[in-house]
């Protein structure tokens, strides 16, 4: 019969937990990794809003009074009409 001195036995059991714990957040890290840095996220990330035209930008200095229905129509016109080559 082998008699094993207590602390060293101890210490032997503290290590195989030690090593299984380190075993298993070696696991959950490597699939982590592997699903890349969306894998997990609750919610996507929102789009970005799509940027305003020249006509979005126009009309809502129209709408906020800053041009004339004029100014509008006229600049309306320009926007619209293909480039000249």
């Amino acid at each position: 019969m082998t008699y094993h001195f207590f602390p060293f036995a101890l210490f032997s059991g503290l290590a195989s937990l030690l090593l299984l714990a380190g075993l298993v957040l070696l696991i959950i890290w490597v699939v982590r990794a592997l699903a890349g840095p969306n894998g997990w996220r609750a919610n996507p990330p929102a789009p970005h809003p799509p940027a305003e035209t020249p006509l979005d930008i126009l009309a809502r200095r129209f709408a906020s009074g800053e041009i004339t229905a004029e100014e509008y129509t006229r600049s309306r016109d320009l926007l619209r009409e293909p480039p000249k080559p």
